[in-house]
């Protein structure tokens, strides 16, 4: 189990103290109770569920270590199975404490609590089978509100049954019969998986012919054991048909999922890895160039985003430098990025101001962004022979600016807006000036917003102190110190964002760095 994470572990062990636990108490009382005094049909009825126990047991273990079924339609089928598994125990109990007097009060919350249980298994497979379809509109939210408020209702019922004995009685002899209005007791399991039923079918389209199958399956056959139970007495097989179509749920349907979901991971973890290895990481950048120093980093999260950093001689005497973040994630993020990337370079190319690079880069991304994404950018051009430069905040994080001899400091001015949401956006530029020894930071909204467990974010204080606790750096250093920073803020909590720094620091004109050389020879 070295490969399990310390949460599975810990999941598997309380899975399996939980299981065990109940197969343990249903033998116990099997042997208590005496084989001998047990009808043939109670037997068969206790067999098959504990046949059905121990497979839900292996169910339980699967779900727990199949990092394939971490997606969300687990957060049902994981609820499911185990409603299922408590139905199987009960329904084995029952059987065992039916016609005991001194047990009569057991033998009433045993069937109340397997009575329970059937609401609840439908309410939990409405749920995953529109999270599985992915239909989230208006006339379904309607439903499932009233899957829920009819859960609450069916699960209140019989509650008072207790009382009232509307669905089944316990009497003094401890012998458990179902009332005259037994059959009132199914009303919510029948209607809504008739209505289940009929959802897969009007989205037949959007599943194969194995999914259907599977679907109609459970629906179908613990209707059919059900109703046979209910029209036979002493033959209860219907715990035991969950559990086997809930087994079959898992191998048709969420591992042919989990399978369908490892093909997007990998293009993913590819598209992942052409975004990153199209910016530059071949460090020191022009060596030979004692102008300045730069570096820059990104630590990309599990999902892919639309971070990137970029850094390129413009001409002999002028650096361009990048640092942007598109909106949203996955594969659209990812290509909008490489295309903002690429068409900010050419533009920069040309020779043009920052405002009238990300002016004619706005337009041409407006063109056909049909899935109106958008990405922020800081941009600056810098002279290496005079510090001076121009620099556009197109809706970006705010950098921070260390002079010599200070400490670092957020150098906040008017944003304009982020590009591609508008065409035709004037695109405001600043005029700077470094001198040699001067240090700037631009960052990504992954550093600011980075989260540890108790959801707390990094935040802009505690990047400045980071920035500040190593304040004679060079640029690989501070984004050093500040990761440094990120992950011991963060610990174990996991990433969500992109974490993309670059830090700059001016050193002078060559003729400066030429005379600060003979000076220190």
């Amino acid at each position: 189990m070295g490969y399990l994470k310390k949460d599975q572990i810990r999941k598997l062990i309380w899975t399996s103290m939980f299981c065990i636990l109940m197969i343990v108490l249903t033998l116990v009382f099997l042997v208590l109770r005496g084989i001998n005094h047990l009808e043939p049909i109670y037997l068969l009825n206790i067999g098959a569920d504990l046949i059905s126990m121990m497979m839900g047991y292996v169910l339980f273990i699967c779900f727990v270590i199949d990092i394939q079924n971490n997606g969300a339609d687990l957060r049902y089928l994981f609820p499911l199975l185990i409603v299922a598994y408590i139905g199987c125990f009960t329904d084995a109990c029952a059987w065992m404490v039916d016609a005991l007097p001194k047990l009569r009060l057991l033998n009433l919350l045993d069937n109340t609590i397997y009575y329970m249980c059937a609401p609840l298994e439908v309410c939990f497979f409405w749920f995953y089978t529109m999270s599985y379809l992915k239909l989230d509109n208006k006339i379904i939210k309607i439903l499932g509100k009233a899957v829920l408020c009819g859960l609450f209702v069916a699960l209140f019922l019989r509650i008072i049954n207790i009382f009232t004995g509307i669905y089944f009685t316990v009497g003094a002899d401890g012998i458990y019969s179902r009332s005259s209005t037994y059959a009132y007791s199914l009303i919510y399991t029948f209607l809504f998986s008739i209505l289940a039923l009929i959802v897969v079918t009007l989205e037949h389209k959007k599943l194969q012919a194995f999914q259907i199958a599977t679907f109609y399956a459970y629906i179908i056959v613990p209707l059919v054991a059900g109703t046979i139970g209910a029209m036979t007495y002493g033959f209860s097989l219907i715990a035991s048909a969950i559990m086997l179509i809930v087994l079959l749920i898992y191998g048709v349907l969420n591992l042919n999922q989990g399978i369908e979901k490892a093909a997007a991971d990998r293009d993913l973890s590819l598209a992942a890895s052409i975004q990153e290895n199209v910016l530059p990481k071949i460090f020191p950048y022009l060596p030979e160039r004692k102008e300045f120093d730069v570096y820059a980093s990104m630590n990309p999260a599990k999902e892919v985003g639309g971070d990137f950093y970029d850094f390129f001689m413009v001409d002999d005497d002028h650096i361009a430098l990048v640092m942007a973040d598109v909106s949203g994630k996955g594969i659209p993020a990812a290509l909008f990025m490489m295309v903002s990337r690429t068409l900010i370079k050419n533009r920069a190319l040309l020779g043009e101001d920052p405002s009238k690079i990300l002016y004619e880069v706005n337009n041409q991304l407006c063109e056909g962004n049909k899935a109106e994404l958008f990405v922020t950018v800081w941009l600056a051009v810098i002279s290496l022979s005079t510090g001076e430069g121009l620099a556009v905040n197109a809706g970006h994080e705010h950098p921070a600016i260390r002079h010599k001899g200070g400490k670092f400091e957020l150098l906040k001015y008017k944003h304009s807006p982020a590009v591609a949401t508008m065409e035709d956006l004037p695109f405001k530029q600043h005029e700077f000036k470094l001198e040699p020894g001067d240090t700037f930071f631009v960052y990504t909204d992954g550093v600011t917003e980075a989260t540890n467990s108790k959801f707390e974010l990094f935040g802009t204080d505690r990047m400045i102190d980071a920035l500040n606790k190593n304040i004679n750096s060079d640029p690989e250093g501070i984004l050093a110190s500040v990761t440094e920073d990120i992950n011991s803020f963060v610990k174990e909590a996991m990433q969500f964002d992109d974490i993309t720094m670059l830090a700059f620091k001016y050193n002078g004109s060559a003729k400066e760095c030429n005379d600060d050389n003979k000076i220190k020879s």
